[in-house]
């Protein structure tokens, strides 16, 4: 057997092994490619982030003026946060115990089981580098809000905490220092937070604060997240990483992706236009009824001397 036909006869054996693996990665891969398919491009998931950022900007101004007023900020912001107040104040007395904190962040991290992985991994970190005494990231936000010690979240402690922080931003925020925040001015305080954030990652792995990070502060500064990235998708905790974990993780990915669109309903102003449709049309159009309609006629009293109307 010549070389050419040594060569074809290994490529036809490599094939054969190979074709049940190329059948299940083909399948693999078309299934990908529907989900792909199905997915916000960059510049989609992009302007669904604006869209959401606008609306809540509308929301916040209240005068709508197109500005926001360091008040509209502070009262939009009450607003946000007293939701979670009174949901966490399950006995409705105006407090919040350490008891009904650790229940309603049991509550939000049962229905966000990733959030609930990062923050179990966080702290378990924190506390391999840190004396175990240390408080943990609950215990931490209850001291900062709880002004007067007695172990207790009032509203009015967290109206000043919502207030302080509001302040505080919004004075930086306001570079042209008129007492309103446009609209241009709310994307750039998003990207100096941003670059806040990379300021800070820095000066985190920057253990010998010489301003300079070493190789070794650098490999540990992309390690130690990349422990954290592979303790979340190591789902059995077994130390290794599956194809069934790998697609797992890519299922949730997509998943949370598709949370950012918001599909448009059939009978909605832009929808009736194109298609022409009255709103019975595309969708069922409940009848509400007056508060008179309810109330029970009443009979009007019959006049002196007038005779009653016989019944049929």
């Amino acid at each position: 057997m010549n070389m050419n036909s040594k060569f074809a006869a290994g490529m036809l054996a490599m094939g054969l092994m190979a074709m049940p693996s190329l059948g299940r990665a083909q399948e693999r891969r078309e299934h990908r490619e529907l989900d792909l398919q199905s997915l916000p491009s960059p510049m989609e998931a992009i302007r669904n982030l604006q869209n959401t950022g606008r609306m809540a900007f509308m929301l916040a101004d209240v005068n709508h003026d197109g500005q926001i007023s360091q008040k509209e900020a502070i009262d939009a912001n009450n607003l946000m946060v007293g939701g979670f107040f009174f949901e966490a104040d399950a006995d409705g007395n105006g407090s919040v115990s350490p008891e009904e904190m650790r229940t309603i962040r049991e509550t939000y991290l049962s229905q966000n089981p990733w959030t609930r992985y990062v923050v179990e991994s966080i702290e378990a970190q924190q506390k391999g580098r840190q004396n175990s005494n240390q408080p943990n990231s609950l215990q931490g936000l209850m001291a900062v809000i709880d002004s007067n010690s007695d172990k207790q979240i009032q509203a009015k402690e967290l109206r000043q905490l919502v207030q302080t922080f509001t302040q505080t931003y919004f004075s930086a925020a306001d570079t042209n220092r008129d007492g309103q925040m446009s609209p241009s001015e709310v994307n750039a305080s998003l990207a100096g937070a941003v670059r806040a954030m990379g300021q800070f990652a820095f000066q985190q792995a920057d253990a010998d604060n010489n301003g300079q990070l070493s190789r070794a502060e650098y490999d540990k500064s992309i390690v130690e997240p990349a422990n954290v990235v592979f303790q979340i998708l190591d789902l059995n905790h077994d130390g290794q990483l599956s194809q069934q974990e790998a697609q797992q993780t890519e299922q949730a990915f997509v998943s949370q992706i598709r949370l950012l669109q918001l599909p448009e309903p059939a009978n909605s102003p832009t929808n009736l236009i194109e298609s022409g449709k009255t709103p019975a049309e595309a969708a069922p159009v409940p009848s509400f009824t007056s508060p008179n309609q309810n109330r029970p006629q009443q009979r009007t009293p019959a006049q002196p001397g007038s005779q009653p109307t016989p019944r049929r």
